[in-house]
């Protein structure tokens, strides 16, 4: 049997750009753009999961999250943002949400949070949690941390984490210097104008932490005349230790 989602967001085309693909994933998908709809939903649905966006026109996200936690104490709870801010994401976990995505949303990020939580929460899915896996390292996407085969945590900065996120999402693609600022701007939730030296700077600051030599790159690839890329699992897997 499928797992029953709920989606509240009160922009149709993003409502429905979600709908779509979840249903696409083999989800049972219910859709609202009121937060008391939501809790009526849930009540009548018994969803395993709800993704719920925070700045509803009705009753705040936060609220809804709230009053979802203290009547349904194992439904998973993912809350969507334009936002993307450590105030907004403290509070938000602190009111019940177990997970967090900002918009403009990525929907292989949106997948992998919906099936972790999906199986701490008990549904269909394995038991896991928000995590990917890099080559050697594993990304925590809830916590945004990153950390090695130790279990050590590699301690990158706002900016390179962003710009890490920014290359995840589209892993594989040559992602030009003026998108990747633009994913770093939107990490560190300011719109700062810096230039894009900055993410070749980060590049080489990620380069010495994550790279096994930071001269002989396979993970952060640089594409001459188009940006960065990187690495997808199938070429790391291929290529010697050097």
């Amino acid at each position: 049997m499928a797992d029953k989602l709920v989606v509240v967001e009160d922009a149709p085309e993003i409502r429905d750009m979600m709908v779509l693909y979840l249903q696409s994933a083999g989800y049972e998908v219910h859709a609202t753009d009121s937060g008391w709809q939501c809790l009526e939903l849930v009540q009548a649905q018994n969803p395993a999961l709800v993704l719920l966006d925070i700045g509803l026109p009705d009753l705040d996200g936060l609220t809804v999250t709230a009053q979802l936690r203290r009547r349904h104490p194992q439904l998973g709870i993912i809350l969507v943002t334009v936002r993307d801010e450590d105030y907004d994401r403290v509070v938000g976990l602190d009111a019940g949400a177990d997970g967090y995505l900002t918009k403009p949303l990525n929907l292989n990020i949106l997948q992998a949070q919906v099936r972790s939580l999906l199986r701490r929460c008990g549904g269909t899915e394995r038991a896991g949690d928000f995590n990917l896996h890099l080559g050697r390292f594993r990304v925590d996407l809830l916590r945004r941390r990153i950390y090695d085969p130790q279990g050590q945590d590699v301690n990158l900065t706002p900016g390179e984490f962003a710009l890490l996120i920014g290359l995840i999402e589209r892993r594989g693609n040559a992602i030009s210097r003026h998108d990747l600022l633009h994913c770093v701007r939107r990490g560190q939730g300011t719109d700062e104008q810096v230039d894009v030296r900055t993410v070749d700077a980060l590049v080489v600051r990620l380069r010495r932490k994550l790279e096994l030599n930071a001269n002989r790159p396979q993970l952060i690839l640089t594409v001459y005349g188009k940006g960065y890329r990187l690495a997808t699992d199938d070429e790391l897997g291929s290529r010697p230790v050097p």
